[in-house]
């Protein structure tokens, strides 16, 4: 998971301080290391650094520059393995995201013909590869295809020529976007990192490949091909920080509104999904955050008499036997980028399985291979950890639920009853609680949150969330599991979050007073305090939205945790925001 950019313009060059600060926009993607490489008349130079994006060292402007934030799958985070890559004869430099599967079978052939190699990356071969092909080649273009079509894996490849005034590009199983501003072109695998120039984007489909520079070349198997531009309907000041410090703590007090945006949707199209869910084997499919969501939401499902199966994107080829043109996919992605879910979607295609994603980026690549796309309508979402496009998908969900016994209004109606609750939640006033609590938790080495029915998928994406930006051990049981196995964790002090429903609560309560007795520390999730509580937080609303207003207090506390431990909760180590290899 990388950022790659790369920006052409025959007739205005741009200042790499300001590359450089388009290339940070990217580090959600990964941010191990980092680099550019600019044209400088008929020569290619290079800048690599190793962690946080900073001003660079070299100075000045240049019209065809190519720059990549890393997030390490091949080879360990060194100056060596930072792209971008040169080939033996520093003619081709290049910017790579994905894995390419063959590489050792290539670096062997070009070993055999006389090429070396100075790091342990996969990509280092493809420049070298194409530098092999432009022996036997015309042009720099004929080489780059010679060597697309030996590469064996994913990817989304930038790259320059120092003879060239282009940029190349091209993309397989990985995402990549050309930004189109009035003089200049930009090609990203994201569009933040043009979206303060240009609106205007052209998404790339697999196999595309060609060059920028005063124009754009696009082919597809040999042929020139065209692509429509669209239009970014984000707002770019919700790529911002504004007046928080971080992203992760303005994503959790913009849910106030992200959660109504998200049930802002086509009428006929919901109805037209929930037609579909009512004469299908549903197959409700994902990965971390966005499956939890789907667990959160199946209660609701099961309640109005349909029964999703809920599956890891990653363990979703062992069904492929079981469907068929009766089946429905629901997929669910922030980025739309997700590798494994792709892999999950086109599996689920060959089958004629119908695709509705829900989804929060236009023009990923889950939406072009969905049927119906219901987006989350959140804007960005920068923090690498998910906060306002978890709560946005399980209210869509919900949403899903209702218009199972048509009510879909319904769901909306009491959607904004709880605003007024998610407001409070998001307060400053609310936050002091949670702080409170991250003092007291913030040299713990272990926590447990526990929950049942609805809540326990909470209790898990209340775990993920914490060990994700804290980097404390915290795992989520069904409290019914506690007893066979999980309890034998417990010793004086140990903390437990418990999350406990308003009605029904005797089951959960009587796992906390077990808990308790074995000297955990208990913290309570609940509308009323109770006398097992060792530090209560109140949270008011109905048990039906549990899993969006009982989640919120845990981002927060995960966030000070961070801060507390004097950590980066936008960029938590060893994670990327777009998860595009498997």
């Amino acid at each position: 998971m990388c950022g790659i950019v790369g920006y052409s313009s025959t007739s205005n060059s741009i200042e790499l301080s300001e590359f450089v600060s388009m290339i940070k926009s990217l580090d959600y993607r990964g941010y191990d290391s980092w680099g550019f490489t600019f044209k400088d008349a008929d020569q290619l130079k290079t800048e690599k650094q190793l962690g946080k994006i900073e001003t660079p060292n070299q100075q000045g402007s240049a019209t065809f520059v190519i720059g990549h934030t890393r997030w390490a799958t091949h080879g360990k985070v060194t100056k060596d393995n930072t792209h971008p890559h040169t080939s033996n004869s520093n003619k081709i430099s290049l910017v790579h995201n994905g894995i390419i599967e063959n590489h050792q079978e290539l670096r062997n052939k070009l070993k055999d013909n006389g090429f070396n190699f100075y790091g342990e990356t996969d990509t280092e071969v493809i420049p070298n590869l194409i530098e092999f092909h432009l022996r036997t080649s015309e042009s720099v273009l004929e080489a780059f295809k010679k060597t697309l079509d030996e590469l064996k894996g994913t990817f989304a490849i930038t790259f320059l020529h120092d003879k060239s005034k282009k940029i190349f590009f091209a993309r397989r199983d990985s995402p990549l976007t050309i930004g189109v501003d009035k003089d200049s072109l930009i090609v990203s695998s994201d569009v933040t990192s043009f979206i303060d120039r240009t609106k205007k984007v052209i998404y790339l489909e697999d196999g595309d490949y060609g060059y920028i520079n005063s124009e754009i070349k696009i082919f597809n198997k040999e042929k020139e091909v065209h692509r429509e531009i669209s239009e970014i309907d984000w707002d770019v000041s919700k790529a911002k920080k504004g007046d928080f410090k971080h992203f992760m703590l303005k994503e959790i007090s913009e849910q106030v509104d992200t959660v109504k945006q998200a049930l802002i949707q086509d009428s006929k199209l919901i109805e037209k999904i929930t037609n579909e869910l009512k004469s299908s084997e549903v197959y409700i499919v994902a990965c971390g955050s966005s499956y939890n969501a789907a667990k959160a939401a199946e209660g609701e499902f099961l309640k109005n008499g349909l029964i999703p199966r809920i599956i890891h994107a990653h363990e979703f080829e062992q069904y492929e036997k079981f469907l068929s043109e009766k089946s429905t996919i629901i997929a669910i992605s922030q980025s739309g980028e997700t590798l494994d879910l792709i892999n999950a979607v086109k599996i689920a295609k060959t089958r004629e399985a119908k695709i509705n994603a829900i989804v929060n980026v236009q023009g990923s690549s889950l939406t072009r291979l969905s049927d119906n796309n219901i987006f989350m309508n959140v804007g960005p979402e920068i923090c690498v950890l998910s906060t306002k496009s978890y709560t946005a998908q399980v209210a869509i969900l919900m949403l899903l639920a209702s218009s199972l016994i048509n009510k879909p209004n319904e769901s909306k109606q009491e959607i904004e009853e709880i605003v007024r609750h998610i407001y409070y939640l998001t307060s400053e006033s609310a936050r002091k609680h949670t702080k409170e609590l991250s003092q007291i938790l913030r040299y713990s080495n272990h926590i447990f949150t526990i929950g049942r029915g609805r809540d326990y998928a909470t209790a898990m994406e209340a775990a993920l969330k914490i060990k994700e930006v804290s980097y404390i051990h915290a795992e989520g049981f069904a409290g019914g599991e506690i007893k066979h196995g999980p309890i034998a964790m417990i010793e004086h002090g140990t903390p437990c979050i418990v999350f406990v429903p308003n009605k029904n609560n005797q089951d959960i309560l009587s796992n906390a007073q077990e808990l308790k007795s074995r000297g955990a520390f208990i913290i309570g999730i609940s509308e009323k305090k109770d006398e097992t509580f060792d530090y209560w937080i109140k949270v008011l609303g109905p048990d039906k939205f549990s899993p969006i207003l009982r989640i919120i207090p845990i981002q927060a506390l995960s966030y000070y945790l961070a801060i507390m431990k004097g950590l980066d909760p936008d960029k938590p180590r060893n994670l990327a925001k777009s998860v595009t290899v498997k």
